[in-house]
């Protein structure tokens, strides 16, 4: 799993979901969508400390950057390790918010044709980040 520590930017909410907005770094914020509000949940407010996290399996990495895609949260990184295996291949990005590990088929890793060092893009669709509140 991976986990990064951040403070809560803004909330916008309607019905019982909100889009929370995390800073992670002064360059880097993340967005998630929680089936929760302000009114429901204490950790949902505005400079609330939370923990971001997404599995390793739901992170997407393509070799250029990719404007045309519905997803928000995008981070730049350079591949630091690659573990190949017969059906998923580890990857270790190093980004601005620390090391970030993605699962993807080792069969993709080769057509991408990644190596250590090869800068990529690395994205996470809102509705699989997790908030979990610091205390």
């Amino acid at each position: 799993m991976n986990q990064f520590p951040g403070h809560i930017t803004t909330i916008k909410s309607s019905g019982q979901m909100s889009i929370v907005t995390v800073r992670l770094s002064d360059l880097i914020a993340i967005q998630a969508l929680v089936i929760d509000t302000p009114d429901t949940a204490d950790y949902l407010k505005e400079k609330g400390q939370v923990d971001v996290l997404f599995k390793e399996t739901e992170v997407i990495v393509a070799l250029e950057e990719v404007n045309s895609l519905s997803i928000e949260n995008r981070i730049v990184g350079s591949i630091e390790e690659i573990k190949e295996g017969t059906l998923l291949s580890r990857l270790v990005i190093r980004t601005a918010i620390g090391k970030v590990v993605a699962l993807i088929s080792t069969s993709c890793a080769q057509a991408l044709g990644l190596e250590v060092k090869t800068t990529i893009n690395v994205m996470v669709k809102l509705n699989e980040v997790i908030l979990a509140p610091i205390s």
